[in-house]
């Protein structure tokens, strides 16, 4: 596997790509080059969403 920090890098340039079938593409085309780094990248995205959740209910209580 290569640098986490590489793999990171790479994965925000998708993620800030607008066009969502752009975005799809890069998405597979990047799983078909790196199959091996997929559960790692899958494990990275869900702690940021995990982390971005629990940073928004702290930060706009519900009501």
């Amino acid at each position: 596997m290569r640098d986490p920090e590489t793999i990171e890098t790479e994965l925000m340039e998708i993620s800030a790509i607008a066009e969502d079938a752009v975005k799809l593409e890069r998405i597979i085309a990047w799983c078909a080059c790196h199959p091996d780094e997929i559960p790692f990248a899958l494990h990275q995205l869900m702690g940021r969403r995990d982390k971005h959740a629990s940073q928004t209910s702290k930060t706009y209580p519900a009501t």
